[in-house]
């Protein structure tokens, strides 16, 4: 797979697939302000800025049915081929490296309207090598979809049925592969690491330190950081040091330019000099230079 380094796919804000302007056409793509569907996403991509991570405001379905592709989901790398299909729930960190040429993503984004549909997504990115036959029941749930949202009859309800319906069969085929391990007997331990990565990711606020979340977990510190190094393979502090990188990336990418004084102090630093001391220790180079490298390819972006 060569790696795109001027083709983007990193946005630099929360960004929806009906903002990037995007119309409805006959090529399987149709956009409201519930969901949004794109049966080849890959002019989506294209349109995006390389290199700065951004949070999924939405829900999301990604189907690969052609070509592959290299994305962290919350600082987890997976190797996407075709056939696999990733379950991201909303407000999670979305960073995709590269993809191959021939990439064509099937893309579903949807809002939860209930405690129901709430509770279908969860809290855990779902990752799934389909089968040939689970490969043809998904292509159906986006054709049926298209149909639905293409239909002068359509209605919301029918979508939302159709959105849980297939929800529900995703999770079926994940617990198939967990041997039928629902959420409520999965071990203690799993259900920790991924109440604990979900509680990083979702913090917009200042970090919260390792003795604030074992509070917040109800465990001890020691056990919070045995447990998440026995999962995960990373540190407690690795995982809220990735996550404030993440959030300074973010910042210093916001169209409206953010100081580095009003970033210190979103990300819970006593200075800009600390800010970029830490920075350029996680990245090896200044936030400035991050920013430069963005204002860049924005304008790059702009004149295609």
């Amino acid at each position: 797979m060569a790696r795109r380094k001027k083709s983007t796919i990193n946005e630099i804000q929360e960004l929806s697939i009906n903002e990037v302007g995007l119309k409805d056409d006959n090529l399987g793509n149709f956009f409201d302000e519930s969901h949004g569907l794109m049966m080849n996403a890959k002019a989506y991509l294209e349109q995006l800025v390389f290199g700065v991570p951004r949070r999924a405001s939405e829900n999301r379905i990604i189907y690969v049915r052609q070509g592959g592709a290299r994305v962290k989901i919350n600082f987890v790398s997976y190797e996407l081929r075709k056939g696999d299909l990733l379950l991201i729930p909303s407000n999670y960190i979305v960073l995709i490296e590269a993809y191959s040429n021939d990439v064509e993503p099937w893309l579903l984004d949807f809002n939860y309207n209930t405690s129901e549909e709430k509770e279908m997504v969860g809290i855990e990115t779902i990752y799934l090598n389909l089968t040939d036959n689970e490969i043809d029941v998904v292509e159906h749930y986006f054709s049926l979809l298209y149909q639905i949202d293409t239909s002068p009859a359509r209605t919301n309800e029918d979508l939302m049925h159709l959105i849980m319906s297939m929800l529900y069969y995703v999770h079926q085929m994940n617990e198939v592969r967990m041997g039928r391990q629902t959420w409520h007997k999965v071990p203690r331990a799993k259900k920790l690491k991924a109440e604990f990565v979900n509680m990083v990711v979702t913090q917009d606020t200042p970090q919260l330190t390792i003795s604030e979340y074992a509070k917040a977990l109800n465990v001890s510190e020691n056990y919070l950081s045995i447990i998440i190094k026995q999962e995960t393979h990373q540190t407690v502090k690795k995982w809220i040091e990735q996550k404030t990188e993440t959030q300074i990336k973010m910042l210093l990418a916001e169209p409206q330019g953010r100081t580095l004084a009003e970033i210190s102090e979103i990300v819970g630093y006593s200075s800009p000099p600390q800010v970029v001391r830490f920075f350029k220790r996680r990245t090896g180079i200044t936030p400035y230079e991050f920013r430069k490298m963005v204002m860049k390819e924005m304008l790059r972006l702009k004149k295609k």
